[in-house]
């Protein structure tokens, strides 16, 4: 999907601000990876989205707020979109905390785009299919903020 806004933000002047949570939990779908729910940070949460013009409706319900680590060799995330209710688009702003040696980038309609660490980056998450390439050599932990926007909205940021 083309944007008018940018999809990454480099080096997000915020990223470092970000405490989370590290009681994980292993994620049954794929192997080498696990999660753990966040409470909200409103302040971060806002400004992770207003970096790409974006004012959010609600706080996404169903994942909420995330960190998510690839910790073995190989791990992937699959290729999927993620559900969003009746007039609603999921949205995810992402942060790239720690990035293995080799691979860890994302995937967005089969597009892959190189992120390092500190990245910010957005994704239409019911509307485009995501994931990320396998991880070498290291880990990959990301803090992804979910929010609600509603689908008129998307004007704004989707090009024709």
């Amino acid at each position: 999907m083309n944007l008018k806004i940018p999809r990454i933000i480099n080096n997000w002047p915020h990223a470092k601000k970000i405490v989370y949570s590290k009681n994980f939990k292993i994620n049954s779908v794929s192997p080498g990876r696990r999660f753990a729910k966040q409470e909200s940070n409103l302040d971060l949460w806002k400004k992770s989205f207003e970096a790409f013009n974006i004012i959010p409706e609600k706080e996404e319900p169903v994942l909420g707020n995330l960190v998510m680590n690839h910790f073995e060799e190989k791990a992937f995330t699959q290729i999927h979109t993620d559900p969003a209710p009746e007039g609603y688009v999921h949205v995810r702003a992402n942060v790239m905390l720690k990035k293995p040696k080799t691979g860890g980038d994302i995937i967005i309609d089969n597009e892959q785009f190189n992120i390092k660490e500190n990245d910010l980056w957005l994704i239409l998450a019911s509307l485009e299919h995501h994931g990320s390439t396998p991880i070498y050599e290291g880990e990959r932990l990301l803090y992804s903020f979910g929010c609600l926007i509603k689908k008129e909205k998307l004007i704004n940021i989707i090009k024709n």
